[in-house]
């Protein structure tokens, strides 16, 4: 499997779907789009994923944005990093009750520039800026998260 063929883009959605993590594979994110630099995942608002006043659940958010970020590096710079969370943060900016939705992109120019010092020195930090959005497409909330990209081992 080479990066960037339909068989890696399949592996990277598999990996969230249905892969070593048993928390993604229950809570049934579903990917929309998955191509170079460019993920669109959605998380289907079910009970699991409500809190006790009727709300989607803090956890949810987090999880969705940080599965479909980790999935953007991935579908950006291969196999050749692997990230791992370091802090996130969730500003809130209105409550949902639907599905949420995560469409992150980048450019080939933003992509080269974001990478740069992980590329100088072997591993590093990266920050991501993720819009979480309701199904209406209204502004729920902006995740920032940042990895920490380390060399893979596969």
């Amino acid at each position: 499997m080479t990066d960037f063929s339909p068989e890696f883009f399949e592996g990277v959605k598999q990996s969230i779907t249905n892969g070593k993590i048993a928390y993604l594979n229950q809570a049934g994110l579903q990917v929309e789009r998955m191509e170079r630099r460019h993920v669109v995942n959605r998380l289907p608002v079910e009970p699991s994923h409500m809190n006790h006043v009727g709300i989607v659940y803090a956890g949810s958010y987090f999880m969705l944005a940080e599965a479909t970020g980790a999935s953007l590096i991935k579908c950006t710079y291969g196999s050749k990093y692997v990230a791992i969370i370091k802090n996130a943060a969730l500003d809130y900016l209105r409550p949902a009750k639907t599905d949420l939705v995560v469409d992150i992109a980048m450019t080939e120019e933003e992509a080269k520039l974001r990478i740069a010092y992980v590329e100088e020195h072997g591993k590093g930090q990266y920050p991501l800026d993720i819009p979480v959005r309701d199904a209406d497409g209204a502004l729920c909330a902006n995740v920032h998260i940042t990895y920490y990209l380390m060399p893979s081992k596969a």
